[in-house]
C-alpha cells in the first residue's frame, strides 16, 4: 500500500497514514495521520471516520474520497457519512491545497466493504433536471422548489423491523445541520418483511421557512440501524 500502514481493529479499522507534503517544492514528512471507521458497513448505513495524529488528536478539514468527493472532517476530525451501494470503496484523504504549505495526500489509505442492507431507503417522485453536456444521474431525485419530497423505507429482510414512532426521521443539510424534524406520534411501529411505508416533506424547516436549493439527507433511525437518503433541490431554471 505504499506510504499506507494498515492495522485490522474489528470490527473496527485503524489505518496509519504517513503523509508526505511539499513545502517550497521540498518532499517533507508532516507527520501520521490515523483513521479510525468500520471495516464493514452496510449500503446507506450512517458510517463515521474519524481522524487524529499520531499523538490521538483529532485533524479537521481533511478532505475523505471514496473516489468520489465525500466531505471534509469536522473540529473533532470526524467526518458522518454513508454509502449508497454495496461495493467495495477505496478511500483517499487530503489535506490543504496543491503547492501550498502543509499540503499532504493520500491516494489509498484502505477499503471499507458496504454489504446489502435490511432496509432500502429511497426518493421518488422528482423531476430529472437539464445536466451539461457530458453529465450523467447518479441515481439520486431531485426536485424543484416547492415540490413535495416523497421518501420510502422498505424492509428488505426476513425478519420484522420496528420503528420507534410514526416518523423516526429528520431532514439534514450537507454540513450536518438538522433542517426539519417532523412531529411524531409515540407509537411503536412494526414492518413486516417486504412491507415499506412512506412520508412526505414539503421543503419548510422547524420555522415553518422554505429552505434553499442545495442538497439534503434524510436520516432515519429504526431496529435495524440508523440509514441515509441524499435528495437535491435544483433551481426552476435547470428543470423541464
Amino acid at each position: 500500500m505504499g506510504l499506507a500502514k494498515m492495522k485490522i481493529l474489528l470490527p473496527y479499522l485503524l489505518l496509519t497514514i504517513v503523509l508526505i507534503g511539499c513545502l517550497s517544492c521540498q518532499r517533507q514528512d508532516t507527520g501520521v495521520l490515523e483513521m479510525y471507521g468500520p471495516e464493514e458497513a452496510r449500503a446507506s448505513e450512517t458510517v463515521v471516520l474519524t481522524i487524529t495524529d499520531d499523538s490521538g488528536n483529532p485533524v479537521p478539514e481533511v478532505r475523505l474520497y471514496s473516489p468520489e468527493y465525500m466531505g471534509d472532517t469536522d473540529e473533532d476530525g470526524r467526518l458522518v457519512t454513508f454509502f449508497d451501494e454495496p461495493g467495495d470503496y477505496e478511500l483517499a484523504a487530503r489535506k490543504g491545497e496543491k503547492g501550498q504549505p502543509g499540503f499532504a495526500e493520500v491516494k489509498s489509505i484502505g477499503v471499507i466493504r458496504v454489504i446489502p442492507a435490511p432496509v432500502e431507503l429511497r426518493a421518488y417522485d422528482g423531476v430529472p433536471p437539464h445536466l451539461p453536456p457530458g453529465q450523467t444521474l447518479d441515481g439520486e431525485q431531485h426536485y424543484k422548489p416547492g415540490m413535495t419530497v416523497k421518501f420510502q423505507l422498505r424492509n428488505a429482510s426476513d425478519d420484522e423491523i420496528i420503528l420507534n414512532n410514526s416518523a423516526p426521521w429528520k431532514i439534514k443539510s450537507r454540513d450536518g445541520e438538522t433542517i426539519f424534524e417532523p412531529y411524531a406520534l409515540q407509537v411503536v411501529v412494526p414492518l413486516a418483511p417486504g412491507e415499506a411505508k412512506e412520508w412526505t416533506w414539503d421543503q419548510k424547516d422547524n420555522d415553518y421557512l422554505t429552505v434553499s436549493e442545495g442538497g439534503y439527507i434524510v436520516v432515519l433511525g429504526c431496529s435495524a440501524g440508523e440509514y441515509r437518503l441524499r435528495f437535491w433541490i435544483v433551481p426552476e431554471k435547470m428543470m423541464p
